[in-house]
């Protein structure tokens, strides 16, 4: 990328650190595992997340009908409706590959259908139609919200790990198909058809980006993780231009999901703006990697 490209992008996003819109909206996160029950049974957890440190406040365990533990991957909140989704994990012992919808507040979910596939994250268009990301057959599919069945879109290809999957204000849907070394792809959410993107690079760990969400201002969050067991996860900012990476905060180990909502009785003169600082600490990274990218290209070329 060019220097102009970078400086662009990079403003870009400062400039929206002083947008009175970044205020009001509250960062969750999902983990497909936590601590075992008095049962011995191990399920997820559901957190809410400090966008300037990327640390996690434990809500409450993600139980069914409050009672049964559930590990959720991807979650997604409705743009109208601001019901919470969630899907299960192929790794959580209960239901797994089912679609639920949960209470932000206790972590109690209720279930709609199962997937009958595995789906590796969630998102919603502005429109109100949900997508899953699918790495047995790396394929983008529509959600079913009352069913919980997946059409897929477009062409099968040969599997591959779970990716991230955010979709931006104009429609267009970015995926993490290759992992935290490959590159940020876009995939036309009408034809499924992947066009290859810019390379990911400085992610904290290498092995994969779980999931990914957008604030209301176009800034792309991400869960990096190094796929152990438990495994370790990150917070992480992903410029869409240049593919840079900058890392946020450490979240909770198996952390998977993440998605933005309403935080209710917000009040913008409450305090410090923590979400505008952040975005303009990220912006300013931003700008920093893209220089050194610049300059680390003028170098090889000369």
């Amino acid at each position: 990328m060019g220097l102009r490209a970078a400086v662009l992008a990079a403003l870009l996003a400062i400039g929206m650190a002083w947008s009175p819109a970044a205020t009001g909206q509250k960062l969750y996160a999902s983990s497909v595992r936590s601590v075992a029950d008095s049962s011995g049974v191990v399920g997820g957890s559901l957190y809410s997340v400090a966008l300037a440190t990327g640390s996690a406040s434990f809500i409450a365990p993600f139980q069914l009908n409050g009672s049964t533990p559930l590990g959720i991957t991807g979650i997604a909140v409705h743009p109208a409706t601001g019901v919470f989704y969630g899907i299960t994990s192929p790794l959580s012992r209960n239901f797994p590959r089912s679609l639920v919808t949960f209470d932000p507040a206790t972590g109690d979910a209720r279930m709609v259908g199962p997937l009958r596939v595995s789906g590796s994250d969630l998102a919603f268009s502005r429109s109100g139609i949900l997508y899953a990301w699918l790495p047995e057959t790396s394929q983008l599919g529509t959600v079913n919200i009352e069913t919980g069945a997946v059409t897929p879109i477009g062409r099968a290809a040969a599997a591959g790990p779970p990716a991230g999957l955010a979709i931006d204000a104009s429609g267009r849907a970015y995926i993490t198909p290759k992992g935290a070394t490959g590159t940020l792809d876009t995939v036309d959410i009408a034809t499924g058809a992947v066009k290859t993107g810019p390379q990911l690079t400085g992610a904290p760990f290498e092995s994969a980006i779980n999931s990914m969400t957008f604030t209301t201002l176009g800034l792309l969050l991400a869960v990096n993780s190094n796929a152990g067991a438990p495994a370790a996860t990150r917070l992480v900012a992903i410029n869409v231009a240049s593919g840079a990476v900058a890392n946020i905060g450490t979240l909770p180990d198996d952390t998977d999901g993440i998605a933005f909502a309403n935080a209710p009785g917000r009040d913008s003169a409450a305090g410090p703006n923590w979400q505008n600082i952040a975005l303009l600490a990220l912006g300013v990274t931003a700008l920093i990697l893209g220089l050194i990218g610049w300059m680390v290209g003028r170098r090889a070329k000369g």
